[in-house]
């Protein structure tokens, strides 16, 4: 009962988002879309659904996206994965706009606790916009992701719009950013996110009673010996080229059982760097390390890797179409002094597009994104409209075959 109101509600919301924008141009009529586009992320924050699950947010999207009549209507890639693609007038490149679709998990069930229905709602936004006025070059997508908070969406994604004949000359995406001031962009040149790895090491011996612990072949030694290695590679600068850090996520030895030594236990970390030859040769290091302690010690080594993400890189070019847009806004340009730590899937988008990766300043006060507190403010889906209006309309793009 609850998901036909919500559903009937959402058709009510479509029906006055398509009304809005019939007969308006490139121009955002003033205050009416970005009321709707408010009242629209707000059923979306109301509809959470976990990385894999995302049905009824698809189908909330496709209930607003039908009405506006794409060229391309693409559904379930890469999951639940929605993209809709909107051929202008003149002959042009491709242009792709991502935005993701999952919540993530909490306490409390599932919460859009990071912003992604604000970011869904704004390129809802924008599809009215580009629908009504066709007078742009080349053809504008409009990507919804699926899984991005457990980093399989994109590259899954990436391989069936490839196995479609679909490919993005330019790619774009945005995220907001607590702690600095509202409205503000955010620029990253170079290295938008690191890259990482987890890395699992599994040491097997052979365990013994626990009151003689000396007729085990324990895996202990060689877990903390490989932590703490792990560790002084942190501060090992010379070695690599930029940033590199290793986290120790779990350690397993053994079970529960106050009667057994054990004889086989794992030690898992996040490796990440700034560079991914980098991480490449962090991986190599920790490997060698691990054998070799594993042959000291007369232990079975096995070593497995889980989500790989190359770095994310921004393209100079792509970059300052964003700076152009943001600049005749007259808003506040911050250029990050390094790439942001944890990692992205946009990177898959990234490997064939020239791309940008920008944040969007959520203001100062509040929480950080994924905790309790965290609210999404309102006002960045309309600077984030209008600067993918700008980039679309008002700035030239080299032409593609």
């Amino acid at each position: 009962m609850k998901r036909v109101i919500i559903l009937k509600f959402i058709g009510f919301i479509i029906l006055n988002f398509t009304g809005i924008m019939a007969n308006s141009q490139n121009k955002i009529p003033a205050g009416q879309l970005f009321n709707e586009m408010k009242k629209m992320r707000q059923v979306l924050h109301n509809s959470p659904e976990y990385s894999h699950k995302e049905e009824q947010t698809a189908q909330i999207l496709l209930g607003y996206l039908e009405p506006t009549k794409p060229d391309y209507l693409h559904k379930n890639i890469g999951g639940y994965g929605v993209v809709a693609g909107y051929k202008g007038k003149g002959n042009g490149p491709s242009v792709m706009f991502r935005c993701e679709m999952d919540a993530i998990k909490t306490e409390m069930g599932f919460e859009h606790l990071c912003g992604h229905d604000g970011h869904m709602a704004i390129l809802l936004g924008l599809s009215q916009i580009v629908s009504g006025n066709r007078d742009f070059d080349g053809t504008v997508w409009l990507l919804f992701q699926p899984a991005e908070e457990i980093g399989e969406g994109a590259s899954m994604m990436a391989k069936e719009l490839k196995e479609l004949g679909i490919k993005f000359d330019y790619a774009f995406a945005l995220h907001n950013h607590p702690g600095y001031p509202l409205n503000s962009i955010i620029i990253h040149e170079g290295v938008y996110a690191a890259g990482s790895v987890g890395m699992e090491i599994r040491f097997k011996g052979s365990p013994s009673h626990a009151a003689y612990p000396e007729q085990a072949v324990s895996p202990y030694n060689a877990i903390v010996s490989t932590a703490d290695y792990m560790k002084s590679l942190n501060t090992y600068k010379e070695s690599f080229k930029d940033f590199i850090l290793g986290t120790v996520v779990n350690i397993t030895l053994g079970e529960i059982n106050y009667g057994v030594t054990p004889g086989e236990g794992y030690l898992r970390m996040t490796l990440r760097s700034f560079a991914d030859e980098d991480l490449d040769k962090l991986c190599s290091m920790m490997e060698r390390f691990a054998k070799a302690k594993g042959e000291e010690d007369k232990l079975e080594v096995t070593i497995a890797y889980f989500d790989r993400f190359p770095a994310t890189v921004n393209d100079n070019s792509a970059n300052s179409m964003v700076e152009a847009a943001a600049k005749s806004a007259g808003l506040e340009i911050i250029y990050a002094k390094e790439p942001t730590r944890g990692s992205d899937d946009f990177c898959f988008f990234a490997f064939d597009s020239l791309s940008s990766f920008f944040d969007i300043g959520n203001g100062t006060d509040g929480e950080d994104i994924h905790r309790s507190g965290y609210k999404f403010s309102d006002q960045i889906m309309e600077t984030a409209l209008n600067i993918y209006r700008t980039m679309i309309y008002n700035f030239k793009k080299p032409s593609y075959d």
